[in-house]
Formats: C-alpha cells, structure tokens, sequence
C-alpha cells in the first residue's frame, strides 16, 4: 500500500513539473545603482521564478545586434522582452530576433521607446513616440484603468484606489534605480502617435500632459494585430510600459505589489492558466546571483502562505543564462 500511494505522489510529482509553463525573461545587461536590484535580480525575475507553476529562464543579453540570435525562443511558452533594452537596439528592430512580427509566442512587451520609426517600426512616416508620463519631478505612479476593464483578469486581485487608478510604483527614479535626484523622474512610460489595428488600450498613466492621445500603455494585443501599418504580431502580446530603473529602486522595494500582480497575471493569461485569485508579491528571501549571471545559494522563502525552495541546481525555478 505505501509504495502504492509513493508511487501516485511520485507520478503527480513529474506531472506538476511537466506542466509548468515555460518562460523565457530577456533582459539586457547594464550597471544599475548601488542602491538598486541588479539586472538579474530584479524583482519581477523574483517573483515569477518564486511561483510553481512557471518555470523562468532568463536570458541576460551582453550584445544586442541585428545579427544575435535567441535560437530557443520557440521552445517557450511566454516570451518577455524588458525594459532594460536601450529603445534603439538592433535586436528590437524588424531585423533582429525580437522583431514584433517575429516573436513565435506569447509575449509581454516592456518597451515603449522602441516603438517608433528607425527602432522597432519598419513605418519610416510612423509618428509613434515612447514617452514618460509627466516627465517631471511631479510625475505620476499610478494607472487609470478603462472602465470597462476594471474586470478584466490584468488587475484581479489589485487594489483600486479611486475608483480606477492601481499604484505601480512608490517613487520616481532615475533609469539607473535611484531615487531622491533632481533626474529621478521616470515611473511609467506610455506611447502616442502608434497606430493599432486592433487590441484594447486597457490603462494609462493617471497624470499625462494636455492634449495626449495614448495609443500603448498597457494593452492587450491579439494575434495579427498590425503595428503601424507594417508590423504584424504572430501572437497575442500584453504591451506595458514601466521603467526599469523604477522597477529595481530601493533594492526592488518600489515597484508595488499591485504592479507585480499585473506581471504575474499577465503570464498567466498568455499562458492560458487561471489568474490567481491573491495578489502577487516579492518574496521574503531572495536567490543570490553573481556577476556572471549564476546562482550561488540556495534560499527559501514564503510565497502567498507557501514556503518555497529555489533549488542550487536550477532545476524546478528560476535558470539564469548570460548571452555574449
């Protein structure tokens, strides 16, 4: 009888590992400040690799050409290109291995400058522009939700303040992760003058100068959406537009819960798992990971009332690779 039932437990076992969904995190090598998560800490690698039902490789990139390729995108399930990319890399433009038209799966698209005429956009007429919200000392940390997606699965389990605002973030930053300068004045980018063939437009920066028409903030794009006219996606996509540098501040402490949970929902949802009902959060304890993008200890911490293992040998969580 007990090797009967170590047997089912053994089977339910690698079943649960087979069914993790397969995330592939790329994201660019760059210095951050002292004061800030590293590249390949930062808090949204933490709190995606923490959760057991996703299996994170996150690939740091040392060069970004039109010519580098990324050979296993295919082999994943969702696909997320960060923010930390300067807005002009080759690789983002339709010539490289992250060309929007080329991206074979599900993806999460944190980019917003890159989408513009010269960058991602083949449109040499495109009048698409990333921009900050506000772009001042006084900028916004909030989100204003379309009504009519304030059911939408993005934002369960977020906390909606004012009627329709989610606070992403707790401070300005500047996009090296510090706060408090006369130059922390970056949290949430946005995009105007893109055109769209179709998709949802579902929030946008609170604050925003007069007169802005915002095409991209954080949308949800199906399969063959058109890019301003000549980029069209293989698969659906979730575009949002955080800075990176805000995401790291404070040692990963200033990105908010309710921005980790819309992170969380959304590989969720292009995954085709159902959205958590609890909100996501950075865990308790966090992997050590040194310069060269490997992870050196083993941690354990709490995640949403389950103690979680990130195992040294990387094989159940979260594996980091550095690409040259």
């Amino acid at each position: 009888m007990k090797k009967t039932l170590l047997f089912a437990l053994l089977i339910v076992s690698i079943l649960s590992v087979q069914a993790q969904t397969k995330v592939a995190y790329i994201t660019f090598q760059k210095t951050m400040d002292a004061t800030a998560r590293t590249v390949q800490n930062d808090p949204i690698i933490q709190t995606l690799s923490a959760d057991p039902n996703l299996a994170v490789t996150v690939k740091v990139l040392t060069s970004v050409l039109a010519t580098d390729v990324i050979a296993d995108l295919a082999t994943y399930d969702v696909i997320i290109v960060q923010e930390s990319f300067g807005g002009a890399a080759a690789m983002l433009t339709p010539a490289g291995a992250l060309a929007l038209k080329t991206i074979p799966k599900p993806f999460i698209y944190n980019k917003m400058y890159a989408l513009q005429k010269t960058r991602a956009l083949t449109n040499s007429a495109s009048l698409g522009a990333g921009k900050e919200a506000d772009g001042t000392t006084s900028g916004t940390l909030t989100i204003t939700v379309d009504a009519a997606s304030l059911t939408n699965d993005l934002f369960k389990a977020c906390t909606i303040v004012n009627t329709n605002q989610i606070k992403l973030f707790n401070a300005l930053s500047t996009d090296a992760g510090l706060l408090g300068s006369g130059t922390s004045i970056k949290a949430i980018n946005y995009n105007a003058g893109t055109t769209l063939s179709g998709g949802t437009l579902l929030a946008q920066p609170s604050i925003l100068a007069s007169g802005t028409t915002v095409a991209l903030a954080i949308n949800s794009l199906p399969a063959g959406t058109v890019i301003d006219g000549t980029e069209t996606t293989q698969a659906p996509a979730i575009f949002v537009g955080m800075n990176f540098g805000a995401i790291c501040a404070n040692n990963g402490a200033n990105i908010t819960s309710d921005a980790l949970t819309i992170w969380r929902n959304a590989v969720y949802i292009l995954a085709g798992l159902s959205v958590p009902a609890t909100p996501a959060s950075l865990p308790t304890a966090l992997n050590n990971v040194s310069a060269s993008s490997e992870v050196v200890s083993e941690m354990y911490y709490n995640v949403n009332g389950v103690q979680v293992r990130e195992p040294k040998n990387n094989t159940n969580g979260v594996l980091i690779k550095k690409v040259t």
